[in-house]
């Protein structure tokens, strides 16, 4: 308990706080002298510059930018004063002057355990920085009215133009809206139905009918295909046209396969799911559970596989030896996984490069026709595929 001397001695403390607050309170007038003495320094500007390096505003500013007559010597004078002052030129009034910000943008599908769109993200961004650009980066998750508005926040960005994964083939109104309003696009990895947008992807179709005539080679008669149906809502039947690009061809090339081997080929599987384990794992198990299930079974991502690998195992099987599997993009694991993963690879760094290249051609010439870049794919096999296991 507080008794009467001690409950006092708190009363003074506190009166004497509340002195102590009200001396530096915000209704207390403070000496303008003050005022100014604690207030922040101002950034140097371009005069700051000149005075320093002892030139004119004029070849400051022509120094820093890069542009006009300006002697060697007085460049590395301006530049070595810039950075003793830790000047920063304006860089909107600078776009505004020159007509560009040198920033384009990406609107993608940002699924970083996706090895592909985590490596081709990477040499977009080191694409452009090596051609003066710097990359914003806006994520879709697959949804349509997310890409629509993050093509939007482009433009309000003022990007010079914009790289696009696009989450559906259907619907590019909104694309092509950006392009009348001079602002250029380029698709990448998948492309849409319309011709008057550029792009570049790569020849899937032609890599995974490579890998079916193999598996028919080595000997398989039963093939399965477990296709993901991402950004497809309710897709559950064969509807190659209700698919995104890149899966479209895939689903083109196995058909193409089967096809050409005839006879050879006694059954087909197909499975559908979406991008989620658990309907993976599901439309796997389903195949595996026909009467005469597949020998060998092609995964249209790494989704796919990684939920195929999950059920083989925990069915007590062996790939490359009771089942072969091949996907779709290469990876560091791929190779690692005993037995190595049979892969359609694709060349995705090259992707990035010729998609900021083709961009940045646009920018600098808008009235160039659109154009479709299709980059070549490799099968590459390994010890997931092997003949099939004696009937």
């Amino acid at each position: 308990m507080l008794d009467a001397r001690t409950f006092s001695h708190l009363r003074r403390n506190d009166y004497t706080q509340k002195r102590r607050t009200q001396i530096f309170s915000c209704d207390t007038p403070i000496d303008p002298r003050s005022r100014a003495a604690v207030q922040k320094p101002s950034a140097p500007t371009i005069a700051d510059v000149a005075a320093a390096a002892g030139v004119s505003l004029a070849t400051a500013s022509r120094a820093l930018a890069g542009y006009g007559r300006v002697a060697a010597a007085t460049i590395d004078r301006v530049r070595d004063a810039a950075d003793g002052l830790g000047y920063r030129p304006n860089e909107l009034a600078r776009s505004m002057r020159i007509g560009s910000t040198t920033t384009i943008g990406l609107v993608v599908i940002a699924d970083f355990t996706n090895a592909f769109f985590d490596r081709v993200t990477k040499s977009i961004v080191d694409t452009a920085r090596a051609n003066g650009y710097q990359v914003i980066i806006s994520n879709t998750d697959e949804e349509i009215s997310v890409e629509f508005a993050a093509v939007q926040t482009m433009l309000d960005k003022q990007v010079d133009g914009i790289l696009v994964v696009p989450s559906l083939h259907e619907n590019s109104d909104h694309l092509l809206a950006d392009q009348v309003n001079g602002k250029p696009v380029v698709l990448l990895d998948r492309y849409t139905n319309d011709a008057r947008l550029s792009s570049v992807t790569t020849d899937d179709r032609l890599g995974t009918r490579r890998a079916v005539d193999e598996s028919i080679a080595l000997g398989h008669r039963r093939l399965g295909f477990l296709i993901s149906t991402v950004g497809v809502d309710g897709f559950t039947d064969r509807q190659p046209e209700a698919m995104i690009s890149t899966v479209r061809e895939r689903v083109e090339g196995f058909r193409a396969g089967a096809i050409v081997a005839g006879d050879r080929v006694l059954s087909e599987q197909w499975r559908f799911a979406q991008d989620s384990a658990e309907a993976a794992e599901g439309a796997i198990a389903s195949m595996l559970d026909e009467p005469h299930p597949p020998t060998v079974v092609f995964c249209s991502n790494n989704d796919m596989l990684i939920a195929s690998l999950r059920v083989i195992a925990q069915r007590g099987m062996r790939v490359g030896h009771d089942i072969s599997i091949v996907t779709v993009d290469d990876s560091p694991w791929a190779s690692a996984f005993s037995p190595g993963i049979a892969v359609v690879a694709r060349p995705v760094e090259e992707v990035g490069e010729y998609a900021v290249r083709l961009l940045l051609e646009r920018i600098a010439d808008p009235g160039h026709e659109p154009v479709t870049i299709t980059l070549p794919t490799e099968f590459i096999a390994r010890g997931s595929l092997a003949p099939p296991p004696a009937s």
